[in-house]
């Protein structure tokens, strides 16, 4: 189906930007993997939100969320593993299947985890953060799943469905053992994913586990892990101050483009990212230049 925007993540930011959208009649698709900010679910307390002076955080993300559903806004729960420009738009992949929109824009959140040794160098080489998409690469092969979150435990069992072992590495309390005989838990923390060319194995603690791939789960992603090319400053998206990005057509706002980490500016950055974005399909059809 071919959207006007499309945003990636269901935070504060991302919720904002798809209710602006909806509301000056533009036809917005959502995509959110991981239960709309379990970050800010996790805030017990907050007393700083305008018009809301004492709230936790799953109560306010849920005032977001419903929302959202009384828009015209279709909601799809996928992960984005690839976004790529095809002709004056673009192109989103999910495990599941392609979305195709006018612009983009992006509300990710950050990842607060620091990168393996080894994690960046071989991306694409073995390092990969979706196993629906490369699982079957390592059929007949040992691989190392490392999970930050609980809700990455569906890939993992994926991945022991398709490959001979699988290493996994919970970085999170509470988890539950997995079933499957061929999934070893180990509580080690990951230290170094190794390889020449590709990944061949995975230090943890004073053990070195022999693998050929390393799936790594994390509630967001690096930012240009699935838009080769975005423009990255430190830890933060690169947006001028009509929250674009160096990619015509793609907008961002919220956590991604850095602090401060707080619900009100994401709120706000959604919107102006949607309203630019907006603006940009309205001067774009008019054969103005952006």
């Amino acid at each position: 189906m071919d959207y006007d925007i499309a945003v990636i993540g269901g935070g504060p930011a991302g919720v904002s930007a798809a209710i602006t959208a909806a509301s000056k009649g533009r036809k917005v698709v959502l995509f959110e993997a991981h239960g709309f900010s379990p970050r800010l679910r996790s805030v017990a307390q907050i007393t700083d939100y305008m018009g809301i002076p004492d709230i936790s955080g799953t109560a306010l993300m849920d005032i977001f969320v419903n929302h959202l559903k009384q828009m015209e806004v279709d909601i799809i729960e996928a992960k984005i593993i690839s976004l790529r420009e095809v002709g004056e738009g673009f192109m989103l992949g999910t495990p599941h299947g392609e979305y195709s929109a006018d612009s983009v824009v992006l509300a990710t959140g950050i990842s607060r985890s620091t990168l393996f040794p080894g994690e960046k160098e071989f991306l694409g080489k073995g390092v990969s953060y979706c196993a629906v998409v490369d699982a079957d690469k390592y059929k007949g092969k040992s691989v190392a799943a490392i999970a930050t979150v609980p809700d990455a435990l569906e890939e993992v069992e994926y991945l022991a469905d398709q490959c001979e072992h699988v290493f996994f590495f919970p970085l999170y309390t509470g988890f539950v053992p997995p079933k499957k005989k061929n999934i070893t838990v180990v509580l080690d923390k990951p230290t170094e994913i190794t390889g020449t060319d590709k990944v061949t194995g995975l230090r943890a603690g004073d053990d070195f586990y022999s693998v050929k791939a390393a799936f790594v789960f994390r509630a967001s992603d690096p930012l240009n892990s699935f838009l080769p090319g975005l423009e990255i400053r430190g830890r933060s998206i690169y947006v001028d101050d009509q929250a674009q990005t160096n990619i015509e057509g793609v907008f961002a706002g919220g956590d991604c483009t850095g602090q401060p980490w707080q619900v009100n500016r994401a709120a706000g950055q959604g919107q102006k990212a949607a309203l630019s974005a907006i603006r940009y399909l309205a001067r774009r059809d008019e054969g103005i230049d952006y």
